[in-house]
């Protein structure tokens, strides 16, 4: 019953967030409807973060101003507590800046205007509310 419930559960975390969630079976204890009851697994009682994964294992993978879903990704792994609403478009450009460059090692193509700092914003600050709710 248990293995029953994780598997609806593994099911809704991929359909909800959209994301690549690698499965860790092999991590987990083999579960019994005697040692843990269903309601352990709901999607409610739970926190956890979907991390989206770059496809390519390459460092020099470039990203462009558009992929505003990658580095939003990016921004709320590195700055958690940080909320994108108070940030101006300067502060936003230097962390996006020194997060995707300098410390993923990735390069950034393309051009940054205010539409493109806005549309990352936008997406980073979805993400925080989903994390912080």
């Amino acid at each position: 019953m248990a293995a029953a419930s994780m598997k609806k559960f593994s099911s809704l975390a991929i359909t909800k967030c959209k994301c690549v969630v690698n499965s860790c079976w092999s991590k987990c204890p083999t579960l019994t409807h005697r040692s843990v009851s269903s309601s352990t697994f709901s999607y409610h009682s739970s926190k956890f973060i979907c991390r989206r994964h770059f496809t390519y294992d390459n460092n020099d993978v470039a990203l462009d101003w558009e992929d505003a879903d990658d580095i939003a990704d990016l921004l709320l792994e590195e700055y958690q507590h940080v909320d994108p609403l108070t940030l101006r478009f300067e502060e936003l450009e230097n962390m996006v800046m020194d997060t995707v460059v300098k410390k993923n090692k990735k390069k950034l193509s393309g051009r940054c205007n205010e539409g493109v700092l806005e549309n990352i914003q936008m997406n980073w600050l979805e993400k925080y509310n989903e994390e912080n709710s």
